[in-house]
């Protein structure tokens, strides 16, 4: 039944009584000590020589059957004797049997007062290894469902297909009411007793526990105590365990907690032998379906994660979501942990290689007057024959520049800013930069006398992303000025934001300002260099924690030197990908639940997204003439101490 999971970790039901109907305790070698509730109370009388009189006390050496019951439910941790299931639970001894001193027998007959008075002080849990119903047995039990007060109730030990008082449960008090069946103490055996009643017509209100426990008996020895009456208090004594860490639960509710959380035995879901299955102290005691929230809407923490670009620092938001509150489907709170689903994926250059290499397929060029014209494309054969042979397109572009007006386009589009190095470099194109599948460009430049003026309008979609960009652009000599306007929707910064209560954002705007620029410098040397700042706001999902951001500072600076060698061009570079040097994710979730309005308390908390400032060799060589090219490039990324290298022959014919 995993009941060692709520010793260790200190369920224990503190501050939970439970009403013990039953034939009186006694608090055998101190294991109540301090624990016998002063609502405890003595139904019963005394009949000698024909004389009834009033009893008034809760427990003596006829109190052999509530005394093991007891024990079993709260029998506590003092280093003697036995421990309960609930060891600091305070139990209201409700003492229902009256004592015939001439024929020295006991009748148990005040359980419908007992059940009655549990109600009118409203007792949340009852515990009952009592058979024997009636009529007005079943108003009291429906009468403690009023106050959602919950009776656990042993089912009965002859072997009958229904619990004994089933016949007395109806539609007003079948909430009320949990029948517990014993089941074998064998270890890996889950049959149940065949002594037990069973499940029967009220499948979905019973539950099996162990049906034999060692307890403290009345005698102050250690023995073993069996039948259902042992199992019901096991059953009760879970209700406590989860009361005392959520009081803002009713009996009911800690009673649908352990149907819900039950071990399925038998055949599959309840049925007419374990009812619901067995009772699971873990599965009952940890959440089920827990939800975050922002303070407007829950969403299922099973739902949820986050990711976070490598551009930006996961640290300050997984530190921030260490101490959270989430609730789950039954209103319990708990304090923990989720920065776990913080996570940061892995795309260094894997995109960037991509796009190089579907550049690097089989190529078409067109150049007439001021128009020219390129097509890439991959052919993949499927079968033998000649025509046998799929084509698809896999890059494009187009130009026309004439009376001073140049018209462009692209589709999977290559880096406009930097020398090619197979594609290893982190773009040095801002756009591509932010939002690489933004592949798709079109636009109009007016060529003026030491430079060219213009504007470019870039798109693309990839899964759930899509992208747009504006660029104004000025070229004047050997420098090249770019303005952008970025909208990202799906993803920020070229990546999955995540799901659910820890999406990051739905996307991003940037306004970005970048500057490149080429120049000769001595022996044969050429050296290009670019950098940019960025200033991005993320959108806000309305289910998220995070519920906005402070203006986010991205930068990037990149180098690279060029020069004839070896019958070819060799390249040297170095650059710092974009980087988020400031800015913060404003997260709003519950930090502690406030138990008296019962509702959860939330803080808010700006984590920074500054992220490590990393960088990146790269070098290059190429060597070719006009009908074939040999082209070699490699980078590597000094943080991560990964090296990624990629070869490519082409031929034209």
């Amino acid at each position: 039944m995993n009941a060692l999971y709520a010793l260790d970790h200190a369920y224990t039901g503190q501050g939970v009584t439970v009403g013990v109907v039953d034939d009186g305790v006694v608090n055998v070698n101190g294991e109540l000590d301090g624990r016998i509730s002063s609502l405890s109370k003595d139904f019963g009388f005394i009949e000698s020589g024909g004389v009834r009189t009033k009893r008034d006390v809760l427990g003596d050496e006829h109190s052999d059957h509530g005394t093991p019951v007891a024990n079993i439910l709260g029998a506590g941790v003092n280093g003697r004797g036995t421990v309960g299931y609930a060891p600091n639970a305070t139990l209201a001894v409700l003492r229902v049997s009256d004592w015939n001193a001439d024929t020295k027998t006991e009748i148990l007959s005040h359980s419908v007062e007992a059940i009655s008075y549990a109600a009118d002080m409203r007792l949340k849990v009852v515990s009952s290894s009592l058979v024997g119903g009636s009529a007005q047995w079943s108003a009291a039990v429906a009468k403690l469902g009023a106050t959602d007060g919950l009776l656990v109730n042993s089912a009965g030990n002859d072997g009958s297909p229904n619990p004994y008082n089933a016949q007395w449960i109806n539609a007003t008090n079948r909430n009320a009411i949990l029948f517990v069946g014993a089941l074998s103490p064998a270890l890996q055996v889950y049959e149940i007793e065949t002594y037990s009643n069973r499940a029967g017509i009220m499948k979905d209100r019973y539950v099996v526990a162990v049906g034999s426990n060692v307890t403290t008996l009345v005698d102050g020895t250690i023995g073993v105590f069996s039948g259902t009456s042992s199992a019901a208090p096991v059953v009760a004594a879970l209700a406590a365990d989860i009361l005392s860490k959520w009081p803002q639960l009713t009996g009911q509710q800690a009673g649908n907690v352990i149907l819900s959380t039950t071990k399925d035995l038998g055949a599959p879901g309840p049925d007419d032998i374990y009812g619901m299955g067995l009772v699971d102290f873990a599965a009952a005691l940890a959440p089920i379906s827990p939800t975050l929230s922002n303070g407007a809407s829950q969403t299922s923490v099973q739902s949820s994660v986050m990711g976070v670009p490598s551009a930006m620092g996961a640290g300050a938001i997984q530190t921030a979501l260490s101490n959270v509150t989430v609730l789950d489907a039954f209103g319990r709170d708990y304090h923990g942990s989720v920065a776990a689903l913080v996570v940061r994926p892995e795309v260094r250059t894997r995109g960037t290689i991509d796009r190089r290499v579907r550049q690097m397929n089989q190529h078409t060029e067109l150049s007439f007057g001021g128009f020219t014209s390129s097509m890439g494309f991959l052919s993949q054969r499927f079968g033998p024959a000649d025509d046998q042979v799929r084509t698809q397109p896999t890059a494009g572009s187009f130009g026309y520049v004439g009376q001073g007006v140049g018209v462009h386009a692209a589709w999977n589009a290559a880096d406009s800013l930097q020398s090619d190095i197979m594609g290893l470099a982190p773009f040095a194109d801002g756009v591509l930069a932010y939002v690489p599948q933004a592949d798709t460009n079109m636009g109009i430049d007016r060529y003026l006398p030491d430079g060219k003026i213009g504007v470019t309008v870039s798109s693309g979609r990839q899964g759930i992303s899509r992208a747009q960009a504006v660029t104004i652009g000025w070229l004047i000599h050997d420098t090249d000025l770019r303005f952008s306007y970025i909208d990202e929707s799906g993803t920020v910064m070229g990546m999955a934001t995540g799901m659910g209560a820890l999406r990051l954002g739905t996307g991003a705007r940037t306004a970005m300002a970048e500057a490149h620029r080429s120049f000769a410098v001595a022996e044969g040397w050429t050296l290009e260099g670019y950098g940019s700042l960025g200033i991005t706001r993320l959108k806000v999902d309305a289910l998220s924690l995070v519920t906005g951001s402070t203006p986010i500072l991205g930068s990037r600076v990149g180098f690279q030197a060029v020069r004839q060698a070896f019958g070819g061009l060799v390249s040297f570079g170095i650059a710092q990908p974009l980087t988020i040097e400031s800015g913060a994710a404003r997260l709003t979730y519950a930090s502690a639940y406030d138990l008296a309005s019962r509702s959860l308390v939330y803080s808010t908390r700006n984590a920074s997204l500054a992220g490590e400032r990393r960088v990146q060799l790269t070098a290059g060589f190429a060597k070719g003439g006009p009908r074939s090219q040999f082209r070699f490039g490699v980078m590597q990324d000094v943080n991560q101490r990964s090296t990624s290298a990629l070869t490519g022959w082409s031929i034209r014919y």
